[in-house]
């Protein structure tokens, strides 16, 4: 081969590696457009969610099926029962517990437990918007024993150590840092406490997020309870269509309607072919704050938690 010919065939291959060089720039550019594209849609519908008259509707998750009772949101208090049950086996259920919801909404789910709690509970419902947190001081009052306040998931507005028990159902997907949420729930968690969670992960991440919730500083495993959930949306889909047309104002329908029909997972909706076709999966599990505390920044016995373990339990 001449000289000429190698430096043509050399140039050729360098043109061949800017071009995918380029086109991976390109594809990574694109991607990163359709998660924003997606998270603005995701925003916009969370305000539009959030600022509606829901009327009597004070749950929103997706549910689990069987359920106990015969209810129209018996699906939705089914999956706080479910987390319940979970605790119950866990053996971490007290004659008192001070428990947290993060991301409560409309508050249902956790009136639900509260009013059903067999011992004697304070709780208190955290929801970062606080036409939310109005509502739910409308819906359910507030007493000793169940109160409301606003606040951010990933900055929770409570001391060190001042909960049994914390909730979050269906809501981190939207925090952006599961590491961070996880970090903040342990805070607020006393030695031994539970931690309450279920949300839906794409299947390659499960193994991530339970990895980090032990990086937290929990012992966790999680429960699949997808087919409960698919057959929840499935019996559920001829309701959730009529709240979404009797509640969502038209103009929002028509602009929004694939991103409700996925927000509900009515039959025929990505969400639900996403759950079907195993490519999601949703999770439950009772995971537990270790009284043997590590610190989930220095990887070290957390000093303060190893004093606690000392004190008499009265």
């Amino acid at each position: 081969m001449s000289i000429l010919q190698a430096a043509c065939v050399a140039t050729v291959i360098l043109i061949l590696m800017a071009a995918a060089l380029w086109g991976a720039r390109v594809r990574a550019l694109a991607a990163r457009a359709r998660r924003k594209a997606r998270g603005a849609e995701r925003d916009q519908l969370w305000n539009l969610i959030y600022g509606l008259d829901w009327g009597d509707v004070t749950t929103n998750n997706y549910g689990f099926a069987p359920a106990e009772g015969g209810g129209p949101q018996r699906y939705q208090l089914q999956m706080y029962t479910e987390l319940f049950e979970r605790l119950r086996a866990s053996g971490r259920l007290r004659a008192h517990m001070d428990v947290l919801e993060v991301s409560c909404g409309r508050g249902g789910g956790l009136a639900h437990l509260v009013r059903r709690w067999p011992g004697s509970v304070k709780a208190v419902g955290l929801d970062q918007a606080e036409n939310a947190v109005q509502a739910c001081r409308r819906i359910h009052g507030e007493d000793a024993s169940l109160r409301f306040v606003q606040g951010q998931a990933l900055a929770l507005p409570f001391a060190d150590r001042a909960f049994d028990a914390v909730i979050n159902v269906e809501a981190s997907n939207d925090y952006g840092d599961y590491d961070g949420f996880f970090r903040e729930v342990h805070r607020v968690l006393r030695p031994g406490g539970a931690f309450l969670y279920c949300d839906t992960r794409r299947a390659a991440d499960v193994a991530r997020t339970t990895a980090a919730l032990r990086a937290s500083g929990f012992e966790a495993a999680f429960d699949d309870i997808t087919a409960h959930v698919i057959a929840a949306c499935q019996l559920d889909s001829d309701r959730r269509r009529r709240l979404i047309r009797d509640h969502v104002p038209w103009l929002h329908r028509l602009v929004l309607r694939q991103a409700l029909a996925n927000y509900a997972a009515v039959e025929g909706s990505r969400k639900l072919e996403k759950f079907r076709s195993r490519r999601r999966v949703y999770l439950m599990t009772c995971a537990v704050k270790a009284r043997a505390c590590q610190s989930p920044r220095t990887g070290m016995p957390d000093s303060r938690a190893m004093a606690e373990m000392l004190v008499p339990q009265h």
